[in-house]
């Protein structure tokens, strides 16, 4: 997440939260009647000073990297990538296998000792290349989330401009749990992605 959208969001749980405090600060006890828990707490003067919400909008990031043309090329190559890692990981693990058959047939007590220990510096070399082909993929992974996500946020820019929208957030199941339609300006967004970034 960027840390413009970042910061969207936590200015919208500060404008929820002020809320909720200011609700409960009329709830204090009677004079001289002894407070049954801590004194309310008073809303943070900060909060009054923010200026009130024209609009809010949403953006379903999943959806962008799914049918924009930059973000399926993307996932198109990391697929290439990962398939080409896995060939690499697959031939390993098949001379493994095949070195252990060898080894249960094998005779010779100082040859097997000695195909033992080469399976076993096998067997690790195939787990640091397991253990880099992951890290490998998620830094790519990454940089290319960072690059879509970016070039998103030039757009909602100017969108939520023309739209008079205040605040647009990432749809996502853990933060918004619903949504009128009509605020889903995801549609939009892709569409004016591929205009921007046709590859």
């Amino acid at each position: 997440m960027t840390t413009s959208l970042r910061l969207v969001s936590v200015l919208a749980l500060a404008l929820v939260g002020g809320a909720a405090l200011t609700s409960t600060s009329a709830t204090a006890a009677p004079a001289g009647v002894a407070s049954a828990g801590p004194a309310p707490l008073a809303a943070p003067r900060a909060l009054s000073t923010l200026p009130s919400i024209r609009g809010v909008a949403v953006v379903d990031l999943q959806k962008v990297l799914a049918e924009t043309k930059q973000g399926q090329g993307a996932r198109k190559r990391l697929e290439d990538s990962s398939k080409a890692k896995q060939e690499k990981l697959d031939q390993k693990r098949k001379k493994l296998e095949a070195d252990t058959v060898k080894l249960r047939d094998m005779k010779d007590p100082q040859k097997a000792a000695q195909l033992e220990e080469q399976l076993q510096k096998d067997y690790m070399d195939m787990q640091q290349v397991y253990m880099t082909m992951q890290q490998e993929l998620a830094q790519q992974e990454s940089r290319v989330l960072e690059d879509i996500y970016k070039n998103c946020q030039t757009i909602i820019d100017k969108l939520a401009v023309e739209l008079g929208v205040d605040l647009v957030l990432i749809r996502d199941e853990s933060t918004v749990l619903f949504v009128e339609s009509g605020l889903d300006i995801t549609v939009e967004l892709i569409k004016r992605y591929n205009q921007k970034y046709p590859s």
